[in-house]
């Protein structure tokens, strides 16, 4: 709790992390009835945005799920026969997360979260309000799903971290395959890039990436390799546990236990690294989810902190969202992140079984200059 202290304290003088007021019912009413495109408006004190002014608002609070009953539309059921027959009523599924790890989006907005200890995968529709799982199969079994990517055609590829294997659904949510038990330790965070059909797989165990064929489900390479701690070697790494892809086909890892991020080419190239263990901006501890926005700057959740740190593709700190707690903005125990086309970014929190959906606020090229500049001198 002191290092978290001193990281908040310190983003705070930097202008870089803003400190969340208590929200009251108010305030988490207000922000539920945002929408996601909307900037935040001067005049309504009770929206929640990072940073505070005078700087211009970059991050804005949008909406959080927990209680898939409350997120599903009401239904009028048929009395089972044996509730008919007792004329007593069986009790419904507690239907609500768990341990949420994993979370990507479909072209749709469905949101798919991996649940750990439900051992599935959610599907939420908001706007349709349904939810729906995606469960293994006795050929395709799921014992610990971790992490989500979904490809071209909307087929979701689930990691599983117990049984080392990679399953394939259709977009319909049938099992298609599993594949890479002879090639994983202990699969984490995955990400596809769809213009090269590369699946990238995050092995904590093995300390490594390993990159499969989208198409085929055919092993191709591994990149990288488990270096030898505490020296941390570029292309190296020690218990990575997460991966995403920018863009241009840039391959970003969280390099967990080295308390960095690492960036590999496509072809699996080295470019750069940056991060180191401690308690200020730019620093980590246990950096787990990390996506890329639109505009190319790095998103890190770090599960010791408690937030989501936005960077530099270099590495520069730009700003912290989040403490420790359980209102809107605030996190226990954060460890999934993804971003969609439309840069809402979802997060996933294990402690408090949540996801929380934010959208990023883009600025005039000439704000973004500035804030970078004023960052980078201080």
């Amino acid at each position: 709790m002191k290092t978290y202290r001193v990281f908040c304290r310190v983003a705070g003088l930097l202008a870089l992390c803003a400190a969340l007021s208590a929200a009251d019912k108010k305030t988490v009413a207000a922000g539920k009835k945002a929408t996601a495109t909307e900037a935040p408006a001067a005049n309504n004190p009770l929206d929640l945005f990072w940073p505070l002014p005078p700087d211009p608002p970059r991050i804005r609070w949008v909406a959080e799920y927990t209680d898939m009953a409350k997120v599903k539309a009401p239904e009028v059921k048929k009395r089972a026969w044996l509730e008919k027959f007792t004329g007593t009523k069986t009790p419904d599924e507690k239907f609500e997360l768990r341990k949420p790890y994993g979370i990507t989006t479909d072209k749709r907005g469905r949101i798919y979260v991996a649940d750990t200890e439900l051992k599935f995968v959610f599907v939420i529709d908001p706007v349709a309000k349904v939810v729906e799982r995606r469960e293994g199969s006795t050929r395709a079994p799921l014992s610990l799903p971790v992490g989500l990517a979904l490809d071209s055609e909307e087929r979701l590829f689930v990691s599983d971290a117990d049984l080392h294997t990679i399953v394939c659904f259709s977009e319909a949510g049938k099992p298609l395959a599993s594949f890479g038990a002879a090639q994983l330790g202990r699969p984490g965070g995955i990400a596809i890039d769809r213009d090269r059909n590369r699946l990238y797989v995050a092995d904590a165990k093995a300390s490594r990436l390993a990159v499969f064929d989208v198409g085929s489900f055919q092993f191709l390479n591994y990149i990288g390799g488990p270096g030898k701690p505490p020296v941390r070697e570029n292309g190296k790494f020690f218990g990575p546990t997460n991966v995403t892809i920018d863009r241009e086909g840039n391959i970003y890892v969280a390099d967990t236990l080295n308390y960095r991020i690492q960036v590999f080419d496509p072809t699996g190239k080295f470019i750069r690294a940056f991060g180191a263990q401690g308690d200020r901006p730019g620093e980590f501890i246990r950096p787990k989810g990390i996506a890329v926005d639109s505009e190319g700057h790095v998103y890190v959740a770090d599960a010791e902190f408690n937030n989501f740190q936005i960077l530099t593709p270099d590495g520069q700190p730009l700003l912290a969202v989040g403490v420790l707690g359980s209102d809107p903005g605030q996190f226990a125990l954060i460890a999934g992140l993804h971003i969609d086309s439309k840069d809402h970014v979802y997060t996933s929190e294990m402690f408090r079984g949540r996801i929380q959906v934010f959208q990023y606020l883009s600025q005039p090229a000439s704000v973004e200059r500035k804030e970078v500049n004023r960052a980078a001198n201080r």
